[in-house]
């Protein structure tokens, strides 16, 4: 008998197939020239059909490393991305603080701050300190030495001229004036009286008192002569002209600190100093 499943020959009465396995239950089957090999003598028997090897189950490794690789790019994308703008923001807040130039309390306070600046300023200039640089563009330039007037003594033919920063108070007797710059503290007193002794100015330089005097310095001339000296951080600077029926003495005084400025006026005011 033959195997109905693969079709060999085997034992007759055999239940199962002892090539396949096959249940022969049915019995035998005769043999169908389509359906397998012809049982006469002498013909060569098919080989059986090999039966297609297992297929291994595919494994999922290639789909969870894809998968995997595609949550990193996707996570580091969003990662770049939230520092992008994270660091724009940033960036952003930084120009604009940058542009802000404050609320108007803040401006308001800036400019009380740059008021009692000043005011500080003018208090310690007052106090005898040196000159705030920032005022030195009109304190001791031209404009501060040509901005003029000319005083004149109506007792006694002597004038000079006075800055118009400095405040003048008359004395008493009328025979001289007192000026000083509020800001600075620097004075510039002037006084003259009758050569009544018809003293020359010569004499009168032998006979200056200079003893004790810091820092002395003078100079003489045909008919005036120069004494200057330091009192502590003052110094005094007097100019005394000597006619045949005046004498007038210029005394000015200013602090060491102001010392450039006191000079300067020195120089280009002190010359304008006459008797008529």
């Amino acid at each position: 008998m033959f195997c109905q499943k693969c079709g060999q020959q085997v034992p007759d009465g055999s239940t199962f197939c002892t090539h396949c396995g096959a249940s022969l239950a049915g019995g035998s089957a005769p043999a169908s020239a389509g359906a397998g090999p012809s049982s006469a003598p002498g013909l060569t028997q098919s080989m059986p059909p090999v039966a297609p090897a297992p297929q291994k189950p595919k494994s999922k490794a290639p789909v969870i490393i894809a998968v995997a690789c595609a949550a990193v790019v996707l996570l580091g994308g969003g990662t770049v991305f939230a520092l992008t703008m994270l660091n724009g923001s940033k960036s952003s807040d930084t120009q604009i603080s940058v542009i802000d130039t404050g609320s108007s309390d803040e401006k308001d306070s800036s400019a009380k701050k740059k008021d009692d600046k000043s005011k500080a300023k003018e208090s310690s200039s007052s106090d005898g300190e040196a000159v705030p640089e920032d005022e030195s563009a009109y304190y001791g330039s031209d404009d501060y030495l040509t901005d003029v007037h000319t005083y004149t003594n109506d007792l006694h033919p002597y004038s000079m001229s006075i800055p118009n920063r400095f405040e003048m108070e008359d004395t008493p007797s009328g025979s001289g004036a007192r000026y000083e710059d509020p800001e600075t503290g620097f004075v510039i007193n002037l006084f003259g009286y009758v050569n009544i002794n018809e003293e020359t100015a010569h004499e009168m330089f032998v006979d200056v008192d200079t003893s004790g005097k810091a820092d002395l310095y003078t100079a003489e001339g045909d008919n005036w002569y120069v004494v200057s000296w330091c009192e502590g951080d003052t110094i005094i600077y007097e100019k005394t002209i000597v006619t045949d029926s005046t004498i007038a003495t210029a005394h000015l005084e200013y602090s060491t600190a102001n010392r450039d400025m006191g000079s300067k006026i020195i120089d280009t005011l002190l010359p304008t100093f006459q008797v008529d």
